[in-house]
């Protein structure tokens, strides 16, 4: 009866064996397949380019300032270029830009949005190469989002943002 129970536990520790060593070939096959390239195709789909038109970017711009400005005074009257590729800095890689210029309390102010794969990445101060050609038109969207006043207890906080 101990032979019985020998092979028993001999055919049991075979199968574990074969069942572990069956597992850590298929996850080595697994792992190796990863970097055999099979997912690479969908790897190079998911790139976006870098320079993708911002189609909706006076909406984008809009909402970015309504959460950037704080002055009431630089919402009424901006104006908007539409966006141009363009190259910022020399040997850099161009990129779509927007300038946009505020006149509050009577002071200009001309800054510049840049976007990358179609999505604001900064808002900078624009020098005159930058944005002194571009060609405004008025900036009507962001007069619709202009921040209200706050006021608590009859005691006023000034206007919402930053």
């Amino acid at each position: 009866m101990r032979e019985g129970a020998l092979q028993v536990l001999l055919a049991a520790l075979r199968w574990k064996i074969n069942t572990s060593l069956g597992i850590a070939m298929l996850c080595a096959a697994a792992a190796l397949g990863g970097c055999s390239g099979v997912g690479s195709k969908a790897q190079q789909q998911a790139t976006v380019d870098p320079n993708l038109y911002p189609s909706n970017y006076r909406k984008q711009i809009a909402v970015f300032l309504e959460q950037e400005l704080s002055d009431r005074a630089d919402f009424h009257g901006a104006v908007i270029s539409q966006p141009v590729l363009k190259q910022i800095e020399e040997g850099a890689t161009p990129h779509y830009l927007v300038c946009v210029q505020f006149n509050g309390h009577s002071k200009i102010k001309n800054k510049m949005v840049l976007f990358l794969a179609g999505e604001i990445n900064q808002f900078i101060d624009a020098t005159p190469q930058q944005c002194g050609d571009a060609a405004y038109q008025p900036f009507t969207e962001l007069e619709s989002v202009v921040p209200e006043r706050r006021t608590f207890g009859g005691y006023d906080f000034g206007y919402g943002g930053r």
